[in-house]
């Protein structure tokens, strides 16, 4: 007797293993991550920052090669313009996600394969953007003493950013705050009634279903941040924001940190003054941010539910329409002979949950001039500080900014604590991580070499949401969207279209249509029945006596 040896399995599953369930909090797609920046009244005047600080960058009178002895023009020269804009084009290359649409096609060439393989997508949005941005109106903005700097907006589309050739070139600080619209799907229902058809017994009709996404200007106009990531959607989220949202003051006030922070790419800025240890105005100023960024995306997202039109026409309505467009086309019927048929269509609404959560904040440093900008996490703050601010001025400076990102107020205005202490111990072998507390003069410790603060990762203060996001969330809401889906419901007439004499004829026809039924019933069960070798001779039999009959 031989031993039973197990064979080998093709497949075999872990017996740790778990099976794939559905999540409902999945975030989709319209996840979008913004910036808001501010510049921090910190009490510091010119001699509170370093010499790097005054230094940092390139002024923009050297980069553009502009003659200060000059009085009557601002004149640039021209291998320095050329040079400037071939810099600011090489670095906004890898950013650019749309390209102009007024650029010119590049005249046909014969290309071998080789030369066609190599040419990279970021040296094609290089080509396109030197076709697009042209030297000479450049060079008439300096002129009038502005610097049209080429920039990336929030959406990835080209923009220009004004910057004065003439700027005072001052040190200041900012605090760049990280904000993330998250979306997750809710209850969907019936919408409003598209078109409703009655068609008669008996008749036949061709449909046709023409939706907002069946052409591309309906598509970009009605698209939202909510359920996509189209471009056109993100640039009119991006102006809406800005113009809500952003300090009008402020950016009347001095357009000089502007390119340098990449404010056309951020969701709003604006200045606080955080000095004396007094951060009220910088928590009221982020309320006062959530509640009309949140409301930038009710409006947004109300107006492109509004331009969701979908139509339903027969063939008889039908339109011939110039364009390229796609359309569904169904054939119906009704294939009741008594009575009426109606088919209503009505829209497919789908109910969002979107929430505005405070993601991360980042401290950051400019002058004014070229190349100046330095950005830093949290836990860089104290290498930042001795880089741009004088030793005595580093522990007061700390504090200020520890105190502003240390606390922020949510949804529930409930204070949430956003830092934790990192220290580092065993000669920097292993660390160990506290929640920041403050002492007994209810300021934060100024960090050390050995120990920096940090942002909280994961959810903060959402132990019981059913959609718990990064961060501290400040605003949840409601959205309800129109759809491209048509929900169809059938609902037949309730009176008859035939009188008696009519009734008794469909009767008879379709007794005689059962009757044809159960002697072709009859016959296949008298052959399946019969023996094999009598099989041939009944249905020989059955044929002849189905002959006999009466044919009408």
């Amino acid at each position: 007797m031989t031993d039973h040896v197990d064979e080998p399995k093709a497949i075999q599953f872990s017996e740790a293993g778990q099976p794939a369930k559905i999540n409902y909090q999945v975030p989709l797609p319209g996840a979008h991550t913004g910036r808001r920046i501010m510049e921090l009244d910190l009490g510091l005047n010119a001699n509170d920052f370093t010499s790097l600080a005054k230094s940092a960058g390139t002024s923009y009178k050297d980069s553009l090669g502009v003659d200060p002895k000059v009085k009557d023009k601002l004149l640039p020269n021209d291998a320095k313009v050329k040079n400037f804009l071939s810099d600011s084009i090489h670095r906004i290359s890898t950013r650019v996600t749309r390209l102009p649409e007024n650029i010119k096609p590049e005249r046909a060439v014969i290309e071998d394969n080789k030369s066609r393989t190599t040419a990279s997508p970021q040296m094609k949005t290089i080509a396109a953007l030197n076709e697009a941005i042209d030297p000479n109106i450049f060079k008439e903005s300096i002129l009038s003493g502005v610097v049209m700097v080429p920039t990336v907006g929030w959406a990835g589309n080209l923009t220009y950013t004004p910057h004065p050739v003439e700027s005072s070139e001052r040190p200041k600080i900012f605090l760049v705050e990280r904000y993330g619209i998250s979306s997750f799907l809710g209850d969907y229902g019936m919408g409003k009634t598209v078109k409703t058809f009655t068609l008669l017994p008996g008749e036949t009709t061709r449909i046709s279903m023409r939706t907002w996404q069946s052409t591309k200007e309906s598509r970009q106009e009605s698209s939202s941040i909510i359920d996509s990531h189209e471009q056109s959607a993100r640039e009119r989220f991006a102006d809406k924001i800005q113009n809500e949202t952003t300090d009008k003051q402020t950016k009347s006030k001095t357009e000089e940190w502007h390119v340098e922070a990449e404010v056309s790419a951020s969701w709003g800025f604006g200045s606080a003054s955080v000095s004396g240890g007094g951060s009220g105005e910088y928590s009221s100023g982020r309320e006062q941010f959530a509640k009309q960024a949140a409301e930038s995306v009710k409006e947004h997202a109300a107006e492109s539910s509004s331009k969701r039109e979908m139509s339903v026409t027969s063939s008889s309505e039908r339109e011939e329409e110039s364009g390229s467009e796609t359309i569904i086309e169904r054939t119906i019927s009704n294939a009741n002979m008594r009575r009426v048929l109606n088919f209503v269509f009505r829209e497919l609404n789908q109910e969002y949950i979107t929430k505005l959560h405070l993601k991360d904040v980042r401290v950051a440093f400019t002058n004014g001039r070229r190349d100046s900008w330095r950005e830093v996490p949290i836990s860089g703050l104290l290498g930042f500080l001795d880089e741009f601010v004088v030793n005595s001025k580093i522990p007061q400076t700390a504090r200020a900014i520890l105190k502003i990102a240390g606390f922020i107020a949510d949804s529930e205005d409930v204070m949430v604590p956003t830092l934790e202490r990192v220290n580092l111990v065993d000669h920097g072998t292993r660390i160990e991580i506290t929640p920041a507390t403050l002492d007994e003069d209810g300021e934060f410790p100024v960090p050390t070499s050995t120990s920096y603060y940090r942002f909280k990762s994961g959810p903060l203060r959402q132990e019981e949401a059913s959609n718990p996001v990064d961060g501290v969330l400040l605003n949840d809401s409601r959205i309800t969207m129109r759809t491209d889906s048509v929900i169809v419901e059938a609902l037949l007439g309730q009176a008859d279209a035939l009188d008696e004499y009519a009734m008794s004829i469909q009767r008879a026809a379709a007794n005689k249509e059962t009757l044809a039924n159960e002697r072709e019933r009859i016959v296949q069960t008298a052959i399946a029945e019969a023996k094999l070798e009598d099989r041939l001779e009944t249905i020989v039999d059955l044929n002849r006596l189905c002959a006999t009959e009466p044919v009408e």
